[in-house]
């Protein structure tokens, strides 16, 4: 699998939507490009980011409420 494609998929990998025989394709592909790597971090990351300022938001608000 290319970078390219690695990336392209790098959303739906984290999701879990692809099939099995793909994320092997990928995992294969993580395991010896740094740079894809980088970008599968780079989307936790960013992922972890969101939906945790998205829960401290909504305890915030409740407390706010209460």
């Amino acid at each position: 699998m290319s970078c390219r494609d690695t990336i392209h998929l790098i959303c739906w990998y984290l999701e879990g939507r692809l099939s099995s025989p793909v994320e092997r394709e990928i995992e294969r592909h993580l395991e010896g490009c740094s740079d894809c790597r980088s970008v599968l971090e780079a989307a936790m990351n960013t992922l972890d980011r969101y939906f945790n300022s998205e829960r401290a938001e909504a305890g915030a608000d409740t407390f706010r409420a209460a």
